[in-house]
């Protein structure tokens, strides 16, 4: 009798084995499910911020003859990025940072700065223009002040270049034809109802939409925001007509150009 009372108060070595194990089987099958979730919650963060900013964008073509925002890729509205003055930085340079966040055209029009940073934001992705320990360990937010590219296609150091993948607001305007032999001044910008299906034209994106060179989606796990893959590359973005996809960008299925394409209207993202 002492005995058996001795063992219905406790358990033996082998029960509590028993149990760890099916405890460690248990949270082996749960942690990827909550992991996904999670990132599929912060996904949905991310688009949300890209449909307020969107509101912003909207905003201020009403107050500007329906001409869509001037600034940089990185320019739209946030912070100033951590850019020092004397940095010789490229990226920051060209696609926007140092610019304080009284000149960034959308901060009048949203509540909060905050909306310009993604919850997916794990840095700049053009890891071999890193010249500084900062940049490799900042986030987008940090170095740009914005998590989102905006697709103006205007850059500080040249102006004007050719197409990144997404059609443009600002400057020359490669969407069509036309603007081939008659091309837009240079900071000059478009209408708003200059693009035939803005159900198609990517406004801006989280900034991985533009890096889309094979090596960046390979090597850098700084591209894959969302999800590892490394066949493709994924970005939330946000179209001229108001509505927010996740989109892939880039794949190496042959059949897939993405947002390389030279920008028109038969290409998913112009």
């Amino acid at each position: 009798m002492r005995g058996r009372r001795a063992h219905s108060g406790g358990f033996t070595l082998i029960e509590l084995l028993v149990v760890i194990g099916i405890l460690t089987i248990l949270a082996g099958m749960l942690l990827p499910a909550l992991l996904q979730a999670k990132s599929r919650v912060e996904r949905i963060r991310c688009q949300n911020n890209l449909r307020q900013i969107n509101v912003g964008v909207a905003l201020y073509a009403d107050d500007h003859h329906n001409r869509m925002p001037l600034a940089a890729p990185q320019e739209l509205g946030g912070p100033q990025g951590r850019v020092p003055a004397d940095d010789p930085w490229l990226p920051a340079r060209m696609f926007g940072g140092a610019l304080p966040a009284e000149a960034r055209p959308l901060n009048v029009y949203l509540d909060s700065r905050a909306v310009f940073c993604s919850p997916n934001d794990r840095g700049e992705p053009l890891w071999w223009f890193d010249t500084a320990d900062y940049q490799a360990q900042s986030t987008c937010y940090e170095l740009y002040g914005s998590s989102y590219f905006y697709a103006s296609g205007y850059n500080r150091m040249g102006g004007v270049v050719a197409p990144m993948g997404v059609a443009k607001f600002v400057g020359v305007e490669f969407s069509f034809e036309e603007f081939t032999t008659q091309p837009l001044p240079l900071g000059a910008s478009l209408s708003a109802s200059h693009y035939r299906q803005p159900g198609k034209k990517v406004v801006l994106g989280s900034i991985p939409i533009h890096r889309t060179l094979s090596g960046v989606v390979a090597i850098s796990r700084r591209a894959q925001w969302y999800k590892p893959d490394p066949e493709r590359l994924w970005a939330n973005a946000a179209f001229l007509d108001g509505h927010v996809e996740f989109v892939k960008v880039f794949a190496y299925e042959p059949s897939y150009a993405g947002v390389m394409t030279l920008p028109s209207a038969a290409n998913p993202y112009y």
